[in-house]
């Protein structure tokens, strides 16, 4: 695929259009010169992504929005897919690990991968490339280990935990188990089926970053941005996060969804860790109080809890996340400016 020439239009469907990484990966796909198809199952959420997108200057004839109340329905996403050059596979049952069963979270992540790779299948020869969300949460077991976690590592407990278990198993394995089986029945379609189209999977760790449309209110910020929000509201600086602290800015999912499509060459058959720096609010606190001094940050302990290069710390659960910059050969946006970017789209949110 090309963005120039004949090629110049061609279109990439993303699904899930109204989630915080698909704003920004949408923008990115304008950007590079194609159309954009997006399902969302609520309408006007997905048409609200169109209008910001518009008042960005893009053309509204090159964005798409397509109602799909049930995303693992194949028929509706065949019709969505048709034509298309690429699908980026975004939607996920995050938010309902909570209320949904384990088993229905899983259910949902599962078919609606194989309504994506049915999709693709049915549209034929326009296909160059299905790219899927996946998590580094497909990686490990819980707890985990003390070490750095790379793509040759996958979660083995947390489906037989469900299965075991049942409801009782928690919303933790349940969406350890959702993206390691859909992940998994991902690869098997690959290897059943020897497609002509690449497949590749991007396992990112917890998404910081401005998004393309702010939340409604302080309250819709999603656990992985709360720190954020803490620090930049005064708060007392929080302390770890759950499970992990590595983080990844969203703008660079956007932009390895978007390399995994173009370059099918080098990521067909690959997985991606995507993951840029480990902070957490300490570093924050720091970082802020150096660089937007206005803000009333308290001051914490200055320097501890994290390194001086946000990298992982030895003897620490973390994730190699060498062989995406390799093959890309560009590296990540540096933890510094997320976090300013990120604090100055949140001033909005200040009494």
């Amino acid at each position: 695929m090309s963005p120039n020439g004949e090629h110049a239009k061609q279109t990439i469907l993303i699904t899930g259009l109204n989630g915080y990484l698909a704003g920004r990966t949408a923008e990115l796909v304008l950007q590079a010169g194609y159309r954009v198809r997006g399902t969302v199952r609520n309408k006007l959420a997905g048409q609200k992504v169109k209008a910001t997108l518009c008042r960005l200057g893009y053309s509204a004839n090159n964005i798409d929005v397509v109602q799909i109340s049930d995303i693992c329905q194949h028929e509706a996403l065949e019709l969505a897919a048709d034509g298309c050059c690429a699908i980026f596979h975004l939607a996920s049952p995050l938010a309902e690990i909570w209320t949904l069963s384990p088993s229905e979270v899983i259910r949902v992540a599962v078919e609606s991968t194989a309504s994506v790779l049915s999709a693709a299948t049915k549209t034929g020869r326009t296909m160059n490339s299905v790219v899927l969300v996946s998590s580094a949460a497909a990686l490990f077991d819980l707890p985990l280990e003390n070490r750095l976690y790379s793509e040759k590592d996958w979660n083995t407990t947390s489906e037989e935990i469900v299965d075991r278990d049942g409801d009782k198993a928690g919303g933790f394995h349940a969406y350890l188990a959702s993206k390691t089986a859909a992940e998994k029945l991902f690869w098997k379609f690959r290897d059943d089926h020897r497609p002509s189209f690449g497949m590749t999977a991007l396992q990112p760790t917890y998404f910081i970053g401005p998004p393309l449309i702010p939340w409604k209110t302080s309250g819709d910020i999603p656990y992985s941005n709360s720190d954020f929000w803490k620090v930049v509201a005064g708060e007392e600086v929080p302390g770890p996060m759950m499970i992990y602290g590595d983080t990844v800015d969203i703008r660079d999912v956007a932009r390895m969804l978007l390399w995994s499509a173009l370059n099918p060459q080098k990521a067909d058959g690959e997985r991606f860790v995507c993951s840029s720096a480990v902070g957490g609010g300490q570093a924050i606190a720091d970082i802020l109080r150096k660089r937007m001094p206005s803000l009333q940050v308290q001051r914490g302990r200055p320097g501890q809890g994290y390194s001086p290069d946000y990298k992982p710390a030895s003897g620490v659960g973390g994730f190699d996340f060498n062989k995406a910059v390799l093959a890309t050969g560009e590296d990540w946006i540096p933890y510094e400016q997320s976090v300013i970017d990120l604090a100055q789209f949140l001033q909005r949110y200040l009494p």
